[in-house]
């Protein structure tokens, strides 16, 4: 909410990519949120701030993988870990306000959220006109929403892409090329082991350091991080 609009960096590595999202905050601080992709469909993320648990540092890195079902559905693992000693908490466990576990997913059959575009994900004409934007419960549900909305095959070639999209970009190359790889042979990214140490870090730190000095070195759980292509 106090940031600004965000700068992206895009390094591509030998198992995806890492990325970030640089924000100026205030008058002389950085955020920066940083997330691995790994080849084909998983992406790590960051949660350290604990915004929206009223603040605090802490030590979790979550993630979503997107395995294909057909050409029109897949389904949408999350997962999430801590890295430091307390562990993960109930509420992290339930996901409570993202739209996810069991409050909000249909756990006997589909594994489909109940707010989907079956039902208009269950929009609040109330709550959009006086509380939020979109006026749909869970983070994660409106994320569906925009991504359902779309309809199930749509025509990128008459997308605009622009700086904000590095890594949409990044990830449609990557994917391509994987297939000509593939086709010729070859191993696609993200098969070894190189990413097993990767972490999503978010810090907020003074303007006058880059992320490179200060969130780089603890994307790894290694000493030494994955160099960029």
């Amino acid at each position: 909410m106090r940031g600004k609009a965000p700068i992206l960096e895009v390094d591509v590595t030998d198992y995806g990519y890492r990325y970030v999202g640089i924000r100026p905050l205030d008058e002389d601080k950085t955020y920066v949120r940083s997330y691995h992709f790994v080849m084909p469909f998983t992406q790590i993320r960051p949660q350290q701030l604990g915004r929206a648990l009223g603040g605090g540092d802490r030590t979790n890195i979550a993630g979503h993988i997107w395995v294909p079902i057909d050409d029109a559905n897949c389904m949408v693992y999350n997962w999430m870990y801590s890295y430091g000693e307390e562990g993960l908490s109930e509420d992290d466990r339930m996901e409570r306000g993202n739209g996810n576990g069991p409050d909000y997913v249909e756990q006997s059959g589909e594994f489909r959220s109940f707010r989907n575009a079956r039902n208009n994900w269950m929009i609040d004409r109330r709550v959009q006109k006086y509380e939020t934007f979109t006026g749909i419960d869970g983070i994660n549900t409106q994320d569906r929403a925009v991504q359902e909305g779309m309809g199930p095959i749509v025509d990128r070639s008459k997308e605009y892409l622009g700086p904000a999209d590095r890594a949409i970009i990044a990830t449609r190359r990557l994917l391509l090329q994987a297939v000509k790889t593939v086709q010729e042979g070859g191993d696609p990214p993200g098969v070894d082991t190189s990413y097993y140490s990767a972490r999503a870090i978010e810090k907020i730190f003074p303007r006058e350091i880059t992320w490179r000095q200060t969130v780089l070195p603890e994307m790894y759980a290694e000493d030494m991080p994955v160099a960029a292509k």
